[in-house]
């Protein structure tokens, strides 16, 4: 068992300051990172944050070396590694974080179309972020680039005509993405490649011991949850 409980995530690139944010001492990349950070360490007092990148993210979780992700998406492979809150063998929704949609960005003379099943007008393929989600749901599709690549040059790629578009989840990663020289020059599709619930994810065994706890947790984050968006709605 950890001295701290150490929950990890991925904030790629440089993050802004406006993004660096003190929770309890602790400096948080992301106003949503951040926000689940304060309300996890109500139950957690003594848990640490650390941003690593996604791939190391899931090996340590895996190996144990650290408590738990923030956030991540379900998958049936991702269940038999991490435990998420289940209703019967499915994620429960309920539970989630909170849900992000991810945009597809192509050129602004781009006759890439994606009805939300397929992809019409594709030449090159799309790219996204190593290690996500959307990088496999794209192989699926048959849409993945090989091209190897990151979010600095994504922008110059699809203007140079080398690359269809790039898939990418809102927040400070869309932001760093939109700021990139070019990115006047592209749209986003009208519909996101999917939308994806996101959870706190624990490492393997964690939960077959503290099965009580992990059941606290994920309940005091959704009621939190809950509060924040019926303040937010109020406050429009």
């Amino acid at each position: 068992m950890f001295a701290a409980e150490v929950f990890c995530y991925d904030m790629p690139g440089e993050v802004p300051a406006s993004e660096q944010i003190q929770v309890n001492g602790q400096r948080v990349d992301g106003q949503h990172t951040a926000r689940i950070a304060g309300w996890v360490l109500e139950v957690l007092p003594d848990a640490v944050f650390v941003n690593q990148p996604w791939q190391r993210c899931l090996t340590q979780a895996q190996q144990g070396r650290v408590t738990g992700l923030l956030s991540i998406g379900w998958t049936e492979e991702r269940a038999q590694w991490f435990s998420f809150p289940l209703q019967g063998k499915a994620p429960d929704t309920q539970l989630a974080l909170y849900e992000v949609p991810y945009h597809i960005y192509v050129h602004r003379d781009s006759k890439v179309h994606w009805n939300g099943k397929r992809f019409n007008g594709l030449t090159y393929g799309l790219i996204t972020l190593k290690g996500y989600l959307a990088e496999d749901r794209l192989r699926e599709l048959g849409a993945l680039s090989p091209l190897q690549t990151d979010i600095h040059q994504a922008v110059e790629l699809v203007n140079k005509g080398r690359l269809d578009g790039f898939v990418i989840p809102p927040g400070a990663v869309e932001r760093i993405f939109r700021q990139q020289p070019g990115f006047a020059q592209l749209k986003q599709l009208d519909t996101p490649l999917f939308a994806m619930p996101l959870y706190l994810a624990f490492y393997p065994g964690f939960c077959q011991g503290s099965a009580a706890k992990c059941q606290q947790i994920w309940q005091h984050l959704a009621a939190k949850k809950a509060q924040w968006q019926q303040a937010a709605a109020t406050a429009q």
